[in-house]
């Protein structure tokens, strides 16, 4: 990867799998938001402010490349809001009667927050790493465990859910590969090879998803083809 330099310039494969990523982010965004206008439940409204999120960075990512955009210190709040709004949502559509939802939104904007202030340099900026696990961690951990919770444990068990969780377990991982890639200086072969295999990755989440999203009747989203698959 070349500082200064777009996705487009040095790696044109890995930009058109984040361009298709971006262009599933943003169907997703007009579905969900849609949804939400015609329901108003929540978790389409927090559903949809993931992968808006998701859309931005696909295309700062593609037009200013990895480096670049990984060197602003506005990137790993942003950033946050993708888990933060995807667990917020699961935690509403799980348990809509209860105040779950509200709460963990409230949490994860104190986290965001205090992380923003951090990588602006205004407090503490050399503890920035531990709001960036209070953020991640626990969202990681929701939106990878709680729909597999609802696909095999809970009463009411649906198993299309559980495309939701093994979606959540891989985009934890892809938060991890980005971690190691930010932390000091680096490796220049091992963050080659993470920004090599991060377009790819993200496409599958992308499509898990989509599953995990248009299929489960608890949540469903009505997606064109795939909510008419099972």
């Amino acid at each position: 990867m070349v500082a200064g330099k777009s996705l487009l310039e040095t790696d044109l494969l890995g930009a058109l799998v984040l361009l298709v990523v971006g262009i599933v982010a943003i169907i997703l965004v007009l579905l969900l938001l849609k949804e939400y206008m015609a329901t108003k439940k929540p978790y389409h409204l927090a559903w949809a402010v993931s992968f808006l999120v998701l859309f931005i960075s696909g295309v700062l990512i593609i037009f200013l490349g990895w480096e670049d955009t990984l060197a602003s210190p506005l990137v790993p709040p942003v950033a946050a809001f993708i888990p933060a709004c995807l667990a917020i949502g699961l935690v509403f559509a799980v348990w809509p009667d209860a105040k779950y939802g509200f709460i963990y939104a409230i949490y994860c904007l104190i986290v965001i927050g205090v992380l923003t202030l951090m990588k602006l340099d205004v407090f503490l900026s050399d503890m920035a790493s531990m709001a960036v696990m209070g953020s991640h961690i626990p969202s990681g951990l929701i939106i990878s465990f709680l729909p597999l919770y609802t696909a095999f444990v809970s009463k009411d068990t649906e198993w299309t859910s559980a495309f939701f969780g093994i979606g959540g377990l891989l985009i934890s991982f892809g938060g991890v590969l980005l971690a190691i890639a930010t932390v000091g200086d680096g490796n220049p072969d091992l963050l080659l090879l993470i920004f090599d295999i991060l377009p790819y990755l993200l496409l599958i989440v992308g499509v898990l998803f989509v599953l995990g999203i248009g299929l489960p009747s608890k949540w469903k989203v009505e997606i064109p083809v795939i909510s008419g698959l099972f």
